[in-house]
C-alpha cells in the first residue's frame, strides 16, 4: 500500500512539514517519487520515519542521523558501527535520565522546604489568633 504524504503524515502523527524537512534533509531515501514528485510512502517507509522520530527523540543530532543512514546504506558490513553509534547513544540518554532524576530530587527539596514554611507560618498564624483570644 501506498500513502500520499496527508496520509502518511496522519499515520505517523507529524506534521507534512516534517516529512519534507526529513526529505529535503536525506533522511529518507526509500521514499519514491511519481513523474510529478509526489511523495509515494510504503508501510517500510513508515517503519523507517518511525526509527528517525525515535532517534530525534533522544536528541541525536541530524548528522549523527545521517551518518547512521550512511551505514545502513551500506548493508551488513557496518552493523558493527551502527551498534556503536547506538551505544553511544544509550550512554548519553542514560546520563540524561540520571541529570533528569538529580533535578527532580532538587526540586523535591525545595518543594519540602517551603512546605516546611508554609506550615511554620501557619503555625506562628494559629498561635497569634489563639493568643487574641
Amino acid at each position: 500500500m501506498e500513502y500520499l504524504i496527508k496520509d502518511a503524515s496522519k499515520k505517523l502523527n507529524i506534521s507534512i512539514y516534517t516529512l519534507r524537512y526529513y526529505d529535503k534533509e536525506g533522511l529518507t531515501p526509500f521514499v519514491k517519487k511519481d513523474e510529478n514528485g509526489v511523495r509515494k510512502y510504503t508501510e517500510e517507509d513508515l517503519e523507517w520515519i518511525r526509527l528517525l522520530m525515535n532517534l530525534r527523540d533522544i536528541d541525536m543530532p541530524i548528522s549523527n542521523i545521517k551518518e547512521y543512514i550512511q551505514l545502513y546504506l551500506q548493508g551488513d558490513k557496518t552493523i558493527d558501527e551502527r551498534r556503536d553509534l547506538m551505544c553511544r547513544y544509550t550512554e548519553y540518554i542514560k546520563k540524561k535520565i540520571e541529570n533528569t532524576i538529580n533535578n527532580l530530587e532538587m526540586a523535591i527539596r525545595k518543594l519540602k522546604q517551603y512546605d516546611s514554611a508554609v506550615a511554620d507560618i501557619l503555625d506562628d498564624k494559629d498561635l497569634f489568633e489563639f493568643n487574641k483570644k
